[in-house]
């Protein structure tokens, strides 16, 4: 990116540190081949930032793989959480000129086998979502000006916010 564009940085999407922050991360599983390791590492730094009082709380949600819009398992429990709170995605990367799209693909499958179609979204191994109030307000993964940034960026960001807001607190104690 040239310094001539105008970018929202990462720092900027995440809500100020005046708002209580609770974070909810979903996963495909809890234990699949190859990013166990990364959602294990996600969960401990953002359960460390619970324990530090930068988060209020910690969710978590298994989607699946796949989800079927469709099906009525999709109108119902978490299935109609999870359908709901993918909506709540789209309207927030509109509303904050942002991109999902690319972590979320949407796509129509169609069976010969059973002679039928389904519209299905695959969803990202792990997201993050922020909430500020019980309103969310950040989404990970997502694109910012064409830069990807990952759940882990944004714990990233928080620790960095956690970290400057510590050394400010330092300065204030020595110049009492």
């Amino acid at each position: 990116m040239s310094s001539g564009e105008s970018a929202l940085p990462l720092e900027e999407l995440l809500p100020s540190r005046e708002v209580t922050l609770s974070a909810e991360v979903f996963v495909h599983s809890l234990a699949p081949v190859g990013s166990k390791q990364q959602q294990d590492a996600l969960v401990e730094r953002l359960s460390g930032l619970v324990e530090e009082g930068l988060l209020e709380d910690l969710d978590l949600l298994v989607w699946g793989d796949s989800i079927c819009t469709g099906s009525l398992l999709a109108s119902i429990g978490s299935g109609k959480r999870i359908v709901s709170t993918i909506g709540e995605f789209y309207a927030l990367a509109a509303k904050r000129g942002i991109s999902i799209s690319p972590f979320f693909r949407i796509s129509k499958v169609t069976s010969s086998f059973a002679d039928e179609s389904f519209r299905r979204i695959v969803p990202p191994c792990r997201c993050l979502a922020l909430y500020a109030e019980r309103e969310l307000v950040a989404v990970f993964p997502c694109l910012i000006d064409g830069v990807a940034y990952t759940p882990e960026d944004a714990v990233a960001a928080l620790e960095r916010t956690r970290e400057s807001s510590m050394s400010s607190r330092a300065l204030a104690d020595e110049s009492i």
